[in-house]
């Protein structure tokens, strides 16, 4: 059974900004590799954001954001109060948890008082043969109140609050499905509830699945986290081209953005800078799409993935060439570029994904490459 740790990992993440002026990544994007085109997911650790306590545990965060047109930040703006051009809300929605690698749940930020859809895929619980080609599955299961673990505990071989057998439907595919209001199958009145709490059986103890810890081997109970007023982490998910009306073929390097409460007045969110002492916009990486179209800008990029060395050449017009990393801060620099080819070291770098960007005369190109 798992205790929430919430107030810990606070006060750990509040001594480690106080003592280190290394940038923290408080926004991400996904997938890491999207362009402007693509359908992304920004996800916001208010805990990691500038200042620290700025959106810690606020009720409601939404995102005030434009986009960067080749050089030319801040462009196509979206109010946080307003909708994007394609009617999308600046809302995020709170995140408390990752879900267990055997478990789904629709919807997935949803709070103990939803109608909540919970999945369980046999093949990928612990032990792993456990429930594989069961005739029946039922949940023994119980909630998180107040920081307490199993909490209003309905057996397997019982009903819940409202008369509600925790028997599982079979969907033929190994993975069995029930629906749930926790707040009536566990009869709750009252309370912060955070998660479920649950194992499964054939409808005896002879045999049953949980979750796998953090190491893989040994097995525990699922722990499947529910949304609260006091989240920390929030995502939104939209397409930029359609959300900021752009047009097909543009040179968009970067989201702008900050996040609020709802309200300036309630709360502010932004990103540090590289000294880790004043807070600035965000500035989010997107690939580009147009790369090696421009007559001004021609390149050939390799190897990717790089290892020590990335190898820039076919350069033409170039003013200078600037490496990202995945939180929009400078890592390398190249300017009065005068021959037609570049080597940037990249053993210094970190592994992951880096944003890199050409500039020419009058033009912006870019696009991303992996360090191993």
């Amino acid at each position: 059974m798992k205790k929430s740790t919430l107030s810990v990992l606070m006060f750990i993440v509040m001594v480690f900004l106080a003592s280190s002026t290394m940038a923290q990544v408080a926004v991400t994007v996904s997938p890491a590799d999207a362009t402007y085109e693509d359908e992304i997911t920004l996800t916001l650790d208010a805990t990691l954001s500038c200042p620290a306590e700025g959106l810690f545990n606020a009720g409601e965060v939404r995102i005030h954001s434009g986009v960067t047109i080749g050089e030319d930040a801040w462009q196509n703006v979206v109010d946080f109060d307003a909708m994007g051009a394609d009617g999308t809300s600046t809302e995020l929605m709170p995140v408390t948890g990752m879900l267990p690698a055997a478990i789904s749940m629709v919807p997935r930020y949803a709070t103990w008082e939803d109608t909540i859809t919970i999945t369980l895929d046999t093949r990928l619980s612990c032990p792993a043969d456990a429930l594989f080609g069961a005739d029946s599955v039922m949940m023994h299961s119980g909630v998180t109140i107040d920081d307490a673990a199993w909490q209003n505990v309905v057996e397997f071989n019982g009903m819940g609050a409202n008369g509600q057998m925790p028997k599982l439907m079979d969907n033929g595919d190994s993975t069995w499905t029930i629906e749930i209001v926790p707040k009536d199958f566990y009869g709750i009145e009252a309370g912060e509830v955070t998660a479920i709490n649950c194992v499964f059986n054939n409808g005896t103890w002879d045999a049953e699945a949980k979750d796998f810890d953090e190491d893989g081997v040994t097995c525990i109970d699922f722990v499947i986290p529910l949304a609260t007023e006091k989240t920390h982490i929030w995502e939104i998910t939209f397409t930029p081209a359609a959300y900021y009306g752009l047009e097909p073929g543009m040179n968009i390097p970067f989201i702008n953005c900050v996040f609020n409460a709802g309200d300036w007045e309630l709360g502010e969110a932004k990103d540090f800078d590289e000294d880790g002492t004043t807070c600035i916009d965000f500035q989010i990486p997107l690939g580009g799409t147009n790369i090696y179209e421009s007559e001004a800008v021609s390149f050939r990029l390799y190897p990717n993935p790089v290892d020590n060395a990335l190898n820039i050449d076919n350069l033409k017009d170039v003013e200078k060439i600037v490496v990202y990393n995945l939180v929009g801060e400078k890592v390398v620099e190249v300017e009065d570029v005068t021959s037609g080819s570049v080597k940037i070291s990249t053993e210094e770098m970190n592994a992951g994904m880096y944003l890199i960007s050409v500039y020419g005369k009058g033009t912006v190109q870019s696009t991303k490459f992996m360090k191993k």
